[in-house]
């Protein structure tokens, strides 16, 4: 049982319930996990590294979500996202009046648990976001009319349409010799590429969402890398090859 830090005795335990989850999953079993904050979601991906009959997808709504659920599916079945939606809340008054505690306590205040929301995000002085698991959107968005004493609109919108504040992100253009994992993200992150294998084999690194550790992975055009701890990549063009055979590419790096 190894991780990138010592295991208090609650974190043991919640390792070991989710190690006996794993082991409900026989045949075409699949398991949707309740929303994990970082630490889980790391003690959870070290206990999937060893099952190799499994695999699994991660999704929070949005790339840089801190809260995200785990699908975990036999290793045959093709991937796929969690069921999520999206709650936007909005309210008049002023600015500041409702902020992330306020809007998660009267969350739970409907009887949620806390592992039952994902990332709240106020978008701007009197609209917010709530990520939630699907089940449990349509009831959210009708009993929350309240948020403190301020009165609240509840609308379920568009996973892929989240009003979150916009980051446009960098253009990058360069070579690479190939079309692999370490190649394309030692260009768009400014890593020497013998870094970029060491966090690749390290489970730092995600494929359009779905976590690897081959460095020779073939990426294509519209895949989006990511890093933890470096941001985001997003392969926007691949546009042919120079003479020395080096292929040209155009990325979008976000923070």
């Amino acid at each position: 049982m190894i991780t990138t830090s010592p295991l208090s005795e609650a974190e043991k335990q919640w390792l070991q319930n989710f190690e006996r989850k794993l082991e409900t999953l026989i045949g075409n079993r699949t398991l949707t996990t309740a929303f994990l904050d970082p630490r889980q979601l790391e003690l959870a991906e070290v206990a999937l590294r060893r099952e190799n009959d499994l695999g699994y997808t991660v999704f929070g709504g949005y790339p840089e979500a801190e809260r995200n659920l785990l699908y975990i599916f036999p290793a045959q079945y093709q991937e796929n996202l969690p069921d999520l939606e999206a709650i936007q809340v909005s309210w008049k008054g002023p600015v500041g009046q409702i902020g992330h505690r306020d809007l998660l306590g009267a969350v739970l205040a409907l009887g949620l648990k806390r592992d039952q929301i994902g990332d709240i995000i106020v978008t701007d002085e009197q609209k917010a976001v709530v990520i939630v698991a699907a089940a449990q959107a349509a009831y959210i968005s009708v009993n929350l009319t309240e948020v403190g004493q301020v009165k609240v609109a509840c609308a379920i919108t568009d996973i892929s349409s989240l009003p979150l504040p916009e980051d446009d992100g960098r253009d990058i253009k360069g070579t690479v010799p190939s079309l692999r994992l370490d190649a394309v993200a030692s260009l768009g992150f400014g890593l020497s590429r013998s870094r970029v294998v060491l966090l690749i084999k390290g489970g730092l690194a995600r494929v359009n969402w779905r976590p690897v550790n081959s460095p020779a992975l073939q990426l294509k055009e519209g895949d989006q890398v990511s890093i933890r701890g470096k941001g985001r990549l997003l392969l926007t063009a691949v546009e042919g090859e120079t003479r020395k055979g080096r292929i040209h590419l155009k990325l979008k790096r976000y923070s």
